[in-house]
Formats: structure tokens, C-alpha cells, sequence
């Protein structure tokens, strides 16, 4: 693995709680020269350990441990679109072909998923229990072993997963369609949404689906409702760290954050799209997007 020098490189102060007010102009430092390659970025997930690992295009994953960078040795050129683990030795990268990546500490190995389908999104409860969605319709589940077919839901595309346990989940669909499974069966929960591009959640009583046109659904527990997101632009990713502290990215930089009273969109600087976001507990953010792009913000709560 090829290890980088550490540069500069985006501080976000509006992003956390205890930082600027949302009128104040943020304080931003922007890199000058890229040592990574400039794929499209597609997803971030950060682990407990506070390291955050990248995934693109060209199969390209790169991993923030302190201050240094990596490019890591994935064992493909296919582009990869979802990334998450249980922990820093145990983490999965699911993308075109079917491609499903895992990475136990020390190397990346390709894994069989039995499919040729994209897979846009992964997801588990535990290091043994790991669910991917992806086109077709297909949820496929790891069990510690292999991969298999899971469900065909008949849908067009799954673009996102999340959830609290592996008898409550929640995917979101391009069709407009969220799914629920409850341990024994999958149901459609919502319907007659816009295109949906992702879905994540607090807890199983605060959770949260992205879409076209800037739309954002909040599911409470009972029922999913529509909120204003502050921006019709579309949202493809969501992270927070606390009720009060939410953000979701999307379209041509777009940027919108709920600070406890409202939903707002902030000002960025990039017309690059933004496809992921993660956090970790020391209130580090990485967001990521188009053409290489990589923002960082490391305030402390």
C-alpha cells in the first residue's frame, strides 16, 4: 500500500455542534494538489476506532488513520459504490458486477456474490450478518460464511440500507419504495415516493430517507412524514451525530444541515457532486463526491 503525505484539507466549522453560527461565513482551506486519484468518491464509513476508510470508482479505497492517507490495494478496477464494517478489521465495499470486497485488518479479498447485478449499498447488524442491495431488486445476505440471494423484492433499484438489528431493517428504492424487515418478512412501508437514493437513521425511532428533488423523509417510529429539507436540489447521502446535529449532501455541492430547529442549506464551494458522508465520535466528518472530491472536518464537540 502506497502511504501519502498528509495535506490539507477542508475545515468545515459550521458542520458540528458548539461551532459557528449558520449565518457566519465558514472558515475554509481547500486542497491545492490531489495525491489520490481523481475517481468519483462514492461512499465514506468511518469505524469506532475513529479511522475512515473511501470507496470509488477504479476500485480505488482509501483509508484516513490520524493524519496520514492510504491508497489500499482492493484487489479490483471495478467501481465501487458502498462501504461499512463492523469494525476496522472487518469491512465490506459492495459495487459494479456484483463485486463484494472484504477486508479482515491487513488485506482486501473478493468475495463470491453469486451475482452480475450492481450493488449499490451495505449494511450489517453484526460481523456475521451482513445484508447488500443493489439493481434487480436484490438483497443479498452474508452469514459469516457466503454470500446468497436474500429476497427479490421486484423493485428497480435499492440504492440504500441501514438499520438497528437484523429484525429492523430498512432499504430505500429508486422506485420511491422504502422496505421493512421485521425479522420474518419484507413489506413496502412507504410508497409513491420521489426516486429515493439512500436511508440511515439515529436510532429505530429516528430514521431518514433521501431523494430527487431535495426530498427527505423522517420515519419516527409509526409513520414516514416529509420535512423540509431546504433545498430542491437531490440529497444522495446522510450522517449525524446526535438529534440536534444532522447533515445531508447531494447535488452540485449541495449542502443542507438541521441544527436542532430547522433544515437549512449552507454554502459550499464545489459544483462537484456529493455522494457520501460519515462521522465518527470525536466529531471528525469526511464528505466525498465527484472527481476526487474529499472534504474534511475535524472539530472537536
Amino acid at each position: 500500500m502506497q502511504r501519502l503525505s498528509i495535506l490539507i484539507l477542508l475545515a468545515v466549522p459550521l458542520l458540528l455542534i458548539g461551532c459557528a453560527d449558520l449565518g457566519e461565513d465558514p472558515e475554509i482551506e481547500s486542497v491545492t494538489d490531489f495525491p489520490w486519484p481523481r475517481v468519483p468518491y462514492q461512499a465514506a464509513w468511518s469505524s469506532e476506532q475513529n479511522d475512515f476508510f473511501v470507496a470509488g470508482g477504479s476500485g480505488i479505497i482509501l483509508r484516513l488513520e490520524g493524519s496520514d492517507w492510504e491508497i489500499m490495494e482492493s484487489g479490483t478496477e471495478r467501481q465501487l459504490n458502498g462501504i461499512w464494517g463492523s469494525s476496522s478489521e472487518n469491512i465490506f465495499a459492495v459495487g459494479q458486477f456484483g463485486t463484494i470486497l472484504h477486508y479482515n485488518g491487513e488485506l482486501w479479498d473478493v468475495m463470491e456474490s453469486n451475482v452480475t447485478l450492481n450493488l449499490q449499498d451495505v449494511w450489517g447488524s453484526s460481523s456475521n450478518s451482513v445484508y447488500a442491495v443493489g439493481f434487480g431488486g436484490t438483497i443479498l445476505q452474508y452469514d459469516g460464511e457466503n454470500w446468497s440471494i436474500f429476497e427479490e423484492t421486484g423493485l428497480d433499484i435499492l440504492s440504500g440500507i441501514w438499520g438497528t438489528s437484523d429484525e429492523n431493517i430498512f432499504v430505500s428504492s429508486t422506485d420511491g419504495v422504502i422496505l421493512h424487515y421485521d425479522g420474518d418478512v419484507w413489506s413496502r412501508i412507504s410508497e409513491g415516493n420521489p426516486p429515493l437514493f439512500s436511508v440511515w437513521g439515529l436510532n429505530k425511532s429516528s430514521v431518514y430517507a433521501t431523494g430527487s428533488g431535495g426530498t427527505l423523509l423522517h420515519f419516527d417510529g409509526d409513520e414516514w412524514q416529509s420535512i423540509l429539507s431546504g433545498t430542491t436540489r437531490g440529497l444522495y447521502a446522510m450522517w449525524g451525530s446526535s438529534p440536534n446535529n444532522k447533515i445531508a449532501v447531494g447535488i452540485s455541492g449541495t449542502l443542507v444541515r438541521y441544527d436542532g430547529r430547522r433544515w437549512q442549506e449552507l454554502e459550499f464551494f464545489t459544483l462537484e457532486n456529493l455522494s457520501g458522508i460519515a462521522g465518527n465520535n470525536r466529531g471528525d466528518v469526511i464528505v466525498v463526491g465527484g472527481h476526487g472530491a474529499i472534504y474534511r472536518n475535524s472539530v472537536l464537540f
